[in-house]
């Protein structure tokens, strides 16, 4: 007699398509019962009673028949459904998996199925009657309905939870492109202070400036990523961050370094032209006019004058120019490898003066003044070198 799949007998993968059920990404073997493999009876081994489903009616084994062909197809639609890794630990997904897996274990290999097949193929033998075998046809059809409900619930949960997190990991994204977006607004900001910065005079270290001019280049092209990857953006983010630390830390040493070479290269200060003087003109005296004819009067004879002896005065000598005084030197500002050294200088007399700055014993700048100023150099100092600034006179 020939049997579809779902009849076959049972081995030690399963029976027919039915031979797993995926749960929480791992798949769930049910063993069959090898031991109670389904051979065709043979004759005089039946008991006194007793017959086979098929020998009692033809009709009742294709009742079973049909109702075990629908529970077969239920066993391998519930095998057919995968968990994937993602929503795995979902809670309602993890409810449904474990749920259906119950099922097919009471339905399936182990449970309704098996029944229905020992039926069938003429193992279970017994005095059969319209009850018992309506009462095994029902069985089946509650099985099949349970397990089709068990398989849905488990579909539907996957479904909801792969929704769920495709509106989160959208909300993410979004989040996280508004934060990159605002990071490159600030690097791009950063890299045009950087150029302005390359563009305003010659390093006293060129490396300051070729380090400078890689790192625009490198954070450049980090501003541009793929804006629907979550990865990527967030990729992105933290290039962007570690950028503006660096640019600032490089922009900020190429300054310092543009400085030094302006202090150890001044640029002489043109004599200023004097300014032409204009020669006073003698006002113009008024025309005197004929006053009218006075008599004669005898003039007054007076003695001479005779100015009293003149007294010599004392003359006072110059009093030389005061000295000027330097202070107490400082750094005014530290970069871990540039420093800025100043120190107040006092020359009220305007003497001038070239004040040398130093770090320990070490002499680091000259810088060269006149008057009352603060003064200041920027100095190249390693970072593990102790802080000990001077300044004296050259």
């Amino acid at each position: 007699m020939w049997l579809p799949d779902f009849l076959l007998p049972e081995t030690a993968k399963g029976f027919g398509p039915v031979s797993k059920i995926v749960g929480c990404g791992v798949g769930v073997l049910l063993v069959g019962m090898a031991s109670l493999a389904l051979l065709q009876p043979t004759s005089g081994q039946s008991n006194a009673g007793t017959t086979t489903l098929t020998a009692a009616s033809a009709d009742w084994q294709k009742q079973v028949s049909d109702q075990a062909a629908l529970l077969s197809t239920a066993c391998a639609n519930a095998g057919a459904v995968v968990v994937p890794d993602a929503v795995a630990s979902d809670a309602d997904v993890t409810t449904a998996s474990q749920t259906l897996n119950t099922t097919v274990t009471n339905a399936c290999a182990f449970g309704t199925l098996h029944q229905m097949q020992q039926a069938v193929f003429g193992a279970d033998t017994r005095v059969w009657t319209a009850d018992a075998v309506t009462q095994l046809v029902n069985q089946g059809s509650a099985a099949t309905a349970k397990l089709t409900t068990a398989t849905t619930g488990l579909s539907t949960a996957i479904a909801n939870a792969q929704g769920n997190a495709s509106q989160s990991q959208a909300a993410q994204l979004q989040a996280a492109v508004a934060e990159f977006q605002a990071q490159s607004a600030t690097v791009s900001s950063l890299i045009d202070e950087a150029n302005s910065t390359l563009a305003g005079g010659t390093p006293a270290d060129a490396s300051t400036a070729t380090n400078l001019q890689a790192k625009i280049a490198s954070c450049t092209s980090s501003m541009t990523v793929d804006q629907t990857s979550l990865d990527a953006v967030t990729a992105g983010k933290a290039a962007l961050t570690t950028c503006a630390t660096d640019l600032q830390t490089l922009t900020t040493a190429l300054l310092m370094s543009q400085q030094a070479y302006q202090f150890q290269n001044p640029t002489p200060t043109p004599t200023p032209t004097p300014t032409p003087t204009k020669t006073a003109t003698k006002p113009s005296q008024p025309t005197q006019t004929t006053q009218p004819t006075q008599p004669t009067v005898p003039p007054v004879t007076t003695p001479p004058y005779t100015p009293p002896p003149t007294t010599a005065q004392p003359t006072e000598s110059p009093r030389p120019p005061t000295a000027p005084t330097v202070a107490k030197a400082s750094f005014s500002h530290d970069y871990g490898t540039a420093a800025v050294i100043q120190a107040y200088v006092f020359d009220p007399g305007r003497v001038g003066y070239t004040v040398c700055f130093y770090n320990g014993s070490q002499m680091l700048a000259q810088v060269k003044g006149i008057g009352n100023k603060m003064v200041a150099a920027p100095v190249v100092i390693s970072p593990s070198a102790p802080r000990a600034p001077g300044a004296m006179f050259c």
